[in-house]
């Protein structure tokens, strides 16, 4: 779909923090020169429509080389690899192989990462010690994980500041495009130098990470958060985790109306851009309810491993009796993309 037509909004604008029971499922926020819609049921309804498509950051970065003359190569080459931005047969065929690498090493996924979780929890978290559990166990973990689909460990991903993945963020200042494309060149040159252990092509391993390395650990971050912050001064042993994760690392998603359409009685026209909100903003709702991983043809692939993931997780932290402290947390920013918590400092005791 084309760009044409947006004016630059106010990125750091969340409309959810006006809503309440009486708010209608979706608006015109002239702040975000968008439509908004925050209902679940609204929300798949959108995603399982072809009358409303996903962004062609292939096409959107192709205009900023030939009309702006930045460099977008490196984003090029992984994004043609990303089945998110692109629709019809392009789409399907990435999707499928996509989901055939993903069920190739589905076991030896669940092998490493099971293990290391095994080991990190109860050997880090002890009586008296001080824990990140995103540099020392998420990431870890993630990596692993990451390790086992693709073959080496994929480097390049940014706690603070820069991360590739942000090129899903279609309002990024051009200096920012510019260090994204940076930093995608260096996760395709690092698997390139991979010398023979890759078990992909170097854009698909560098498209892979971009797309879900920062959505694993900050929704794995952000749900652990949640948890700990909603049972404050429990032993883990007694905290009931839920089944699915009760937060996600990618609050929202974007669409355009491919055709003019009325959606919930609101006349939407071809070319408008719709923000889905994926998390509603609310502490405490009912995760299950919200569409985390998407709906329909641009569904998450990784929906089972990561709710596998959550769970062995939750499982570990189920087996400790102790209690334990949020010390600090940091949310990396400038960030519009992805929640994703950075650091999560607690302390264990008894």
């Amino acid at each position: 779909m084309g760009l044409r037509g947006m004016s630059l909004p106010r990125l750091g604008h969340d409309p959810r923090q006006k809503r309440d029971r009486s708010s209608p499922p979706l608006e015109w926020v002239s702040e975000l020169g968008c439509w908004c819609v925050y209902d679940a049921e609204a929300v798949t309804a959108i995603l399982k429509s072809r009358d409303f498509a996903a962004v062609d950051f292939v096409e959107l970065h192709r205009a900023y080389e030939q009309n702006i003359g930045i460099d977008c190569s490196a984003l090029i080459a992984a994004l043609q690899q990303t089945p998110t931005s692109h629709e019809g047969e392009r789409h399907a065929k990435i999707r499928r192989d996509l989901a055939r690498l993903l069920a190739t090493h589905s076991a030896e996924m669940k092998q490493h990462a099971g293990a290391k979780i095994r080991k990190l929890v109860p050997e880090l978290c002890r009586p008296g010690t001080r824990v990140d559990l995103v540099k020392d166990i998420v990431r870890p973990v993630c990596n692993d994980l990451f390790y086992s689909v693709l073959g080496v460990t994929a480097s390049g991903q940014a706690e603070e500041g820069v991360s590739a993945s942000q090129v899903f963020d279609i309002y990024l200042s051009l200096n920012r495009r510019r260090e994204i494309n940076v930093k995608a060149r260096a996760l395709i040159e690092g698997f390139s130098a991979a010398n023979g252990k890759l078990k992909t092509t170097p854009e698909y391993a560098a498209a892979l990470s971009m797309l879900g390395y920062d959505s694993l650990v900050g929704s794995l971050g952000g749900s652990l958060l949640h948890v700990l912050r909603n049972a404050a001064g429990q032993r883990l042993c007694d905290i009931v985790f839920p089944r699915v994760l009760p937060a996600t690392g990618v609050p929202y998603i974007e669409r355009f109306a491919a055709k003019d359409s009325v959606i919930g009685g609101a006349s939407i026209r071809k070319g408008d851009r719709i923000r889905l909100f994926l998390d509603s903003g609310t502490p405490g709702e009912d995760a299950s309810n919200r569409p985390y991983f998407g709906r329909g043809r641009h569904s998450c692939l990784g929906e089972e491993i990561s709710t596998w993931l959550w769970r062995s997780f939750a499982e570990e932290f189920s087996r400790s009796p102790l209690r334990c402290t949020i010390e600090s947390v940091t949310r990396r920013k400038p960030d519009w993309v992805f929640a994703y918590y950075s650091s999560i400092v607690v302390q264990f005791h008894a």
